[in-house]
């Protein structure tokens, strides 16, 4: 393995997240369960791993309170965000300053063991923790996709972009519809 650090310039921190921050992504809430308590935490941190297994990554900070429910516990759900929920991502980014909490529901999934997922979510997957990996001031976790769910559409997801939250700017969503897959 190659030693990176010997060689490394350091990169400004505020310049690297403007930057990474043109990189649009979706908006996702991942929860977990541990004795009876729910935790949730807003992710847009999410990828696709692998199809053979079926594997995701997400990659929550080390000082994220679901952190520990994710290394003390098997499942986990990753709820993917349509642009109505945008009040709901503020709230689990512990950024909501209201002083009600948005409407939200949780449902359980057998799939994800005691895990729920986020009612009204454009789709979500139910995962057990694989591996977790140090990645700097984050955990790599790698999840293996148990189950999946996806209610009827269109999908109009919640995106965020440079700093700020977007929405896909189309005239006719239907085609948003999943079709045939993609990776063929």
């Amino acid at each position: 393995m190659t030693d990176i650090t010997a060689n490394s310039t350091t990169v400004d921190a505020k310049a690297y997240r403007q930057t990474i921050g043109l990189f649009a992504t979706g908006v996702t809430v991942l929860l977990a369960e541990k004795d009876g308590e729910v935790r949730g935490m807003t992710a847009n941190a999410v990828s696709s791993l692998s199809l053979n297994p079926t594997l995701v990554i997400v990659c929550p900070s080390k000082k994220a309170h679901l952190s520990e429910f994710l290394h003390d516990g098997a499942y986990f759900t990753i709820n993917i965000l349509g642009e109505d929920q945008e009040p709901i991502s503020n709230h689990f980014a512990g950024g909501w300053g209201q002083t009600e909490v948005p409407e939200y529901e949780f449902i359980p999934w057998d799939a994800a063991g005691t895990a729920p997922r986020l009612g009204g979510c454009i789709g979500a997957l139910a995962c057990c923790v694989y591996r977790i990996h140090d990645g700097g001031d984050h955990w790599i976790v790698v999840g293996r996709v148990l189950d999946l769910h996806q209610p009827s559409g269109p999908y109009r997801p919640l995106l965020f972009y440079a700093g700020k939250y977007d929405q896909l700017r189309r005239q006719e969503m239907a085609h948003l519809m999943p079709s045939a897959d993609a990776y063929e």
